[in-house]
């Protein structure tokens, strides 16, 4: 039942954010679909991250106990905490591939118009 009551009001906000969108924010419905696509590469980023770092973290654990002849416990890699650098780490990298592709189309058509013969 908790499920069902977290997807209604994700989905009542998802409707209210695309109402004040279009109509308040006069945002483009043909730009949701981009939009959509992008949060879906943060959600791929988040997991490529989440992955690496859950194997890391188990490297250095058993790691340390080899190295110690301790026992060191796997439960402490299975905090949320991971989970939400691992978005952070996302939202950052997808911002930073983003800007960049940003500067290279930028770059290029400053060179064209530099370079254009007339």
């Amino acid at each position: 039942m908790e499920q069902i009551f977290i997807l209604i009001v994700a989905g009542l906000t998802s409707v209210g954010s695309y109402i004040l969108g279009v109509k308040g924010l006069r945002l483009s419905r043909s730009e949701l679909w981009l939009a959509l696509g992008r949060a879906c590469e943060c959600v791929g980023l988040t997991l490529a991250f989440f992955l690496l770092n859950m194997a890391v973290a188990m490297f250095v654990i058993l790691a340390g106990r080899s190295l110690s002849g301790r026992f060191v416990s796997i439960y402490i890699a299975s905090d949320i905490t991971l989970l939400i650098v691992s978005l952070l780490q996302a939202l950052a990298f997808q911002a930073w591939r983003e800007s960049s592709r940003q500067r290279h189309t930028y770059a290029s058509k400053v060179g064209e118009l530099v370079h254009r013969e007339p």
